[in-house]
């Protein structure tokens, strides 16, 4: 205590003193800072969440795409490489529509089934005469509501979807017919 001015100076362990008007501002720069930090963490949480969010439907809309498109060109594929005139028709595998291409090999007539069953897209390799069973085809693609229609003579359209029911379509003519 000074002497003469009745005024009491609060001192602080280690010899300084204390002075309440800075301690609040230094608290007002904390507060700020820990505020400016949780914004900032809280903006970069949610750009991860809808980045994520944006590459899982991409993904699947992806692979969705990927499975109905490429069966689809398969089959085109399929059309350009046995394009010769009476080789390529529809008929049946048992209750089944399917494409079906005829090749002679060292005298040998065999044919190639192309059809649909238990959602998969299938293949079935086997010599003309044969009776062709469903199960014995050899599984390609997944696909969903496959169809094969011949539109006009010569002239074929192939329908597929993929799990979410997005269907595409395919129109391919037969060159030699």
């Amino acid at each position: 205590p000074d002497a003469g001015c009745g005024c009491h100076t609060i001192k602080q362990q280690g010899g300084g003193t204390m002075n309440p008007s800075r301690n609040q501002k230094h608290f007002i720069d904390v507060l700020f800072t820990l505020g400016l930090l949780c914004v900032f963490a809280a903006s970069a949480l949610a750009v991860v969440l809808i980045g994520a969010h944006v590459y899982k439907t991409t993904a699947a809309d992806m692979d969705a795409n990927y499975t109905t498109r490429t069966s689809l060109s398969y089959i085109a594929e399929k059309v350009r490489q046995h394009d010769e005139s009476g080789s390529i028709f529809l008929g049946k595998v048992e209750d089944r529509d399917a494409l079906i291409f005829l090749e002679t090999i060292e005298d040998k007539e065999y044919a190639t089934y192309i059809y649909e069953d238990k959602g998969y897209l299938k293949e079935l390799f086997t010599q003309k005469e044969k009776e062709p069973k469903k199960s014995q085809g050899e599984s390609i693609l997944e696909v969903t509501d496959f169809t094969i229609q011949e539109a006009s003579k010569g002239l074929f359209r192939f329908t597929a979807a993929d799990r979410q029911k997005h269907s595409l379509s395919l129109l391919i003519h037969v060159q030699s017919e």
